[in-house]
């Protein structure tokens, strides 16, 4: 199942491209998002994924099941409010994976796409109220709940309790005490195993122990890898969503280039372009690239921000490109005079064969004043 949303191009306010990766990126508390971009149109598809649940599902849990839901529900406020992600937030836009994790279905950005502002914490505390009584209590009409109604709420005896309530914290706190007593209760009720399946679980676990020995070394490590590379990943969008530039290039400093996304390889250029020491000019010609740039003069920028400054050096020989060429090897030549390994008559080697090169470069691509002089007169 997909939803999407067709909005004009001059909808998406500032940097087009980075609104473009921000909206495409995995981060917590939202569906997968595709965009496609047309002449005059961009369209913003949801993915919602047949395992995914909406709220009419969770209507028909018991009682444990709902509270846990709804106590999971709660943390959206605070998981995206210090991103720049916006979102809707009613019954029809939050679905939940198997594991009863909510999801919002449609993103915007701050100042960027719609929804253009935050939700306030009112807003979104009055709604989270009106969702969870209209959860508690089938008889409850959510529409109604929230458009005023939630104050005059009668029936539901911890429906009419979380009403009067006047902060999230509070709300969840309760939902976090009702849910002791009914996972106890339930517990209590339905969780007496007899002893003739403890004897088949105990077979069970005994015929799978040598099994889970012998593949739980490699299981576990490919797990702590992959899950590894995806909070590493996670965390350097969200950070780019942040503008923190710097912890982008820190958390990108152990991640191979090469298996980096093409978005992720423009996240990561862009942000050590910005904080490289180049000149404003300079800033402003590099940053002109995007998702769409040549994939090895982005893993240049990658790199470089990784201070691999002689696989950089190898990329720019490859793109054939002196620019970046130079820029390397005057990287390479603060990185030589900064090594404390080097005796002082080896550095003076490699810092004389890197300036013999760049200066090289320097004669054969950079015009020289005289130079510049000639071509004027020309004009």
């Amino acid at each position: 199942m997909e939803y999407t949303v067709e909005l004009e191009k001059e909808e998406i306010k500032g940097n087009k491209e980075i609104a473009y990766i921000l909206l495409k990126s995995k981060v917590p508390y939202f569906v997968d998002t595709d965009v496609k971009v047309e002449e005059s149109t961009v369209s913003i598809t949801s993915i919602i994924k047949e395992s995914y649940t909406d709220f009419d599902y969770v209507k028909t849990l018991i009682l444990e099941e709902k509270l846990r839901y709804l106590i999971n529900l709660s943390e959206v406020y605070t998981g995206v409010e210090n991103t720049n992600y916006t979102y809707n937030f009613d019954t029809n836009s939050v679905v939940f994976t198997r594991d009863g994790l909510p999801l919002l279905v449609h993103r915007g950005i701050v100042n960027q796409v719609y929804p253009y502002e935050k939700i306030t914490y009112d807003k979104f505390l009055q709604i989270y109220k009106a969702m969870s009584v209209a959860l508690l209590d089938d008889k409850a009409d959510y529409e109604k709940l929230v458009n005023g109604g939630l104050e005059f709420y009668k029936g539901n005896l911890l429906g009419e309790y979380i009403a009067n309530l006047n902060t999230l914290d509070e709300v969840v706190e309760k939902f976090s005490e009702e849910y002791k007593e009914e996972k106890a209760k339930n517990l209590e009720s339905y969780s007496r195993i007899t002893k003739k399946r403890m004897n088949f679980l105990k077979f069970g676990f005994i015929s799978t122990a040598a099994l889970a020995v012998i593949l739980g070394g490699t299981v576990g490590y490919m797990s702590f890898v992959t899950v590894g590379n995806k909070n590493k990943l996670l965390d350097i969008r969200l950070s780019f969503i942040n503008k923190d530039y710097s912890n982008v290039i820190k958390t990108s400093e152990k991640v191979d280039s090469k298996s980096l996304s093409q978005d992720d390889k423009y996240i990561v250029a862009y942000s050590v372009i910005q904080s490289e020491p180049l000149s404003a000019k300079q800033k402003e010609q590099l940053l002109k690239i995007n998702n769409q740039s040549n994939s090895d003069y982005l893993r240049y920028w990658v790199l470089i921000g990784q201070a691999k400054i002689d696989e950089a050096i190898d990329v720019a020989s490859f793109l054939d490109d002196p620019q970046l060429l130079m820029y390397g090897l005057t990287k390479k030549i603060d990185e030589v005079q900064r090594d404390p390994n080097l005796s002082s008559e080896k550095r003076t080697e490699q810092l004389n064969n890197y300036k013999t090169k760049l200066e090289e470069l320097k004669k054969k691509y950079v015009p020289t004043d005289e130079n510049a002089e000639k071509k004027s007169d020309k004009k």
